[in-house]
């Protein structure tokens, strides 16, 4: 443990969301150590900040977290933070992961109408491939257009060309926004992660004791099922897959869905080791087809 007080260097990506989640998530950090009497940010451009090509041309694995990362391995910040759904799905040899506790990890639609009533050939916009490849398999009908920038520029579109946009609920949360509606599981599956804050330290830092006070075991319970499922599978933020683990006590269940081309293939299952039920789930998948 550290011997003097000391301010907290947050390493995260400096968009408005990026700062709100790192801001709420050290504060927490703080307010749970006594040695910490504050917090400074050290704001960090990724490649996914500057690049506005679409995911799927430029790749999404590592995308918006490896300059914060190179950042924290420098020496330059003392944790970093990221959206977990961000991360490549294994886990960094050098570093140790921490979880807060998940808020709502449901994708979510806003538009002019309710989901349901879509008129036919609806133009969508999302930047994510597994957003858009659900979309396709729930309304053949729908167009989905690609689209990138912060919350509010997507949210905007939808008073210019676009009859609704796909977000994450946890990034509106966080950014104080009660916009739209929560999309079913049935109807949408979320990304591994999604809802969840990781915060990462160099392994062996006196920073992992101040980040034990804050790990929220049941959130770690089903990060931990949905990060194994991508890692065996080999998937990454361009594959069109959902992963969501519910934890209720000692037991997780897993809930997995891979939409390609004309194809859903999914399976739900439960289980006191998430590991292995991961795991087992992945190579289903891949017995099932499913090459990523």
């Amino acid at each position: 443990m550290m011997a003097d007080m000391h301010i907290l260097r947050v390493g995260t990506r400096t968009s408005d969301l990026a700062l709100a989640q790192a801001s709420a998530a050290a504060q927490e950090i703080v307010d749970a150590d006594p040695n910490l009497e504050g917090f400074e940010i050290v704001g960090i451009t990724t490649k996914g900040d500057t690049d506005r090509s679409s995911l799927s041309q430029i790749g999404g694995t590592g995308l918006f977290t490896s300059a914060v990362r190179d950042a924290l391995l420098a020496g330059e910040c003392d944790v970093a933070i990221h959206s977990a759904k961000d991360l490549p799905a294994a886990d960094h040899p050098e570093l140790s992961m921490y979880f807060p506790e998940r808020v709502s990890p449901h994708d979510v639609f806003i538009g002019h109408t309710d989901y349901r009533g879509l008129p036919y050939g609806a133009k969508i916009g999302t930047g994510s491939p597994r957003r858009a490849a659900q979309l396709r398999h729930f309304r053949k009908d729908i167009q989905v257009v690609d689209i990138r920038g912060n919350v509010p520029t997507r949210i905007a579109r939808i008073h210019d060309d676009l009859d609704g946009v796909i977000l994450a609920r946890a990034g509106l949360l966080r950014l104080g926004l009660d916009e739209g509606q929560d999309l079913p599981y049935e109807v949408m599956v979320p990304a591994a992660g999604q809802g969840t804050i990781a915060i990462e330290t160099v392994k062996g830092s006196p920073f992992e004791q101040s980040l034990e006070r804050i790990d929220h075991a049941t959130t770690r319970l089903e990060i931990t099922a949905e990060r194994t499922f991508m890692t065996i599978l080999g998937a990454g933020c361009t594959t069109p897959v959902g992963v969501l683990g519910e934890s209720t006590g000692k037991t997780v269940a897993l809930h997995a869905r891979y939409t390609g081309e004309g194809s859903k293939i999914e399976i739900r299952r439960s289980s006191n080791n998430p590991v292995k039920l991961a795991t087992d789930l992945a190579e289903e998948f891949v017995k099932r087809g499913v090459r990523v």
